[in-house]
């Protein structure tokens, strides 16, 4: 059992992050039940209401999982996930590349490739430097709780490229690009809280906060932009 003093400043920890991640999120979470489930709405719903798609409570889990971490774990498991997360994201955007129509979008679309490839790139690259780990291994040593989640969002993030993929070309692709992008840009910002602060290389605290950084002035401009579709 941990000693009370440390479950103290790892329960602080949490909260920081949570409340945190509702301001920088603008309160663009999916509503939660008893047990952890969000409340569902149907696609054709939000399509109407041209609202973005709900944050997963799973990334906010997997945040809470990440302030009760210290030192390599920390950093390895956070590794892990946001690989996988930035690569989704890749993915995506390619598709809208592809079908999308709107030039402001599509611009978008190009940042997201080029910024998050870049931190693809570099945090595989210090993974190997700093652990002598894959993206694969660091998952693989990732804490059980840790790992449960990962598989969720993994699975969830697929959930998003599929829909996504199934949209047909024009501005009705747009819209849902833009949907599920912030949905996915928000659950980026809350993996990345924790490492801003924390990460022991302050090499890993300074490319957190520029995530942070850049994804809360995409999702500000494709916001205004969804509104403006209303």
């Amino acid at each position: 059992m941990l000693p009370t003093l440390t479950r103290g400043r790892q329960i602080t920890a949490a909260a920081a992050s949570l409340t945190l991640a509702a301001t920088l999120l603008g309160g663009a979470t999916a509503p939660v039940l008893a047990h952890g489930e969000a409340t569902q709405v149907s696609s054709h719903s939000q399509t109407e209401m041209l609202q973005p798609d709900p944050t997963s409570p799973t990334a906010y889990e997997f945040g809470e999982t990440l302030a009760g971490l210290e030192g390599e774990e920390l950093e390895i498991t956070f590794l892990a996930e946001i690989i996988g997360h930035h690569r989704a994201a890749i993915e995506m955007a390619q598709l809208e590349l592809e079908r999308g129509t709107s030039p402001d979008i599509r611009t978008h679309a190009e940042n997201i490739i080029a910024n998050q490839q870049h931190q693809i790139d570099q945090f595989t690259r210090w993974l190997d430097e700093w652990y002598g780990l894959t993206p694969e291994e660091a998952m693989a040593q990732a804490p059980a709780e840790a790992q449960e989640e990962m598989k969720v969002l993994e699975e969830e993030t697929q959930m998003m490229v599929e829909e996504l993929s199934a949209v047909e070309a024009g501005e009705d692709f747009d819209v849902a690009f833009v949907q599920k992008m912030i949905s996915h840009h928000n659950s980026g910002i809350i993996e990345f809280l924790e490492l801003q602060s924390r990460a022991d290389h302050a090499q890993l605290r300074v490319a957190s906060s520029a995530g942070i950084t850049a994804q809360q002035a995409q999702l500000a401009d494709l916001r205004t932009w969804l509104a403006g579709q209303n």
